[in-house]
């Protein structure tokens, strides 16, 4: 007698079966996975920006501010970090970018369900001197920690007062 190859229905079925519960159990594992990895990706874009903000200033030894922007163009008045933001040549030194202020990057808004907010001194921009280190439009220290947040699940970039940016893990509850 020959048996041709081939899979019953009934082999068929609990193959779909044991399918289905392994993805079922490998789904909320892998869309963690993917919120951890667009927080990761938000985070290296946003200290990419600093860190070009710190090296235009260096580099142009001007003043050079980094500040959250809805539209790509000029600062925001209100939101957070998460609406986008742009880097600049401050030549007014005021932490806001006017028409005469070069426009050196833009970064997109963050993804759906990432908030970036900043403490009080970093709330609305960041702003470097031609030495590296960052001053208030005051010409005060100018440190603080932008929190980013996906789900409980959180970073930290840490500014310090020469202008440093670093980041930790945490931050959100």
């Amino acid at each position: 007698m020959r048996r041709d190859a081939g899979l019953t229905l009934v082999e068929l079925l609990v193959t779909l079966a044991v399918a289905a519960v392994l993805l079922g159990i490998g789904m909320p594992a892998f869309g963690g996975l993917i919120q951890d990895s667009r927080l990761t990706t938000t985070t290296n874009r946003l200290v990419s920006a600093l860190h070009l903000a710190r090296s235009e200033a260096v580099r142009h030894n001007a003043r050079v501010t980094l500040c959250n922007s809805a539209d790509g163009q000029y600062c925001a008045g209100a939101g957070g970090w998460d609406q986008g933001w742009i880097v600049f040549l401050d030549t007014d030194s005021t932490g806001s970018r006017s028409e005469d202020n070069p426009l050196i990057a833009a970064g997109d808004a963050a993804v759906n369900g990432i908030a970036i907010t900043g403490n009080m001194p970093v709330q609305r921009y960041v702003s470097y001197i031609g030495l590296g280190a960052t001053r208030r439009a005051t010409g005060a220290l100018q440190m603080g920690t932008i929190t980013l947040c996906a789900g409980d699940a959180g970073r930290q970039i840490v500014i310090s007062r020469t202008g440093r940016a670093r980041v930790q893990q945490g931050g959100c509850a």
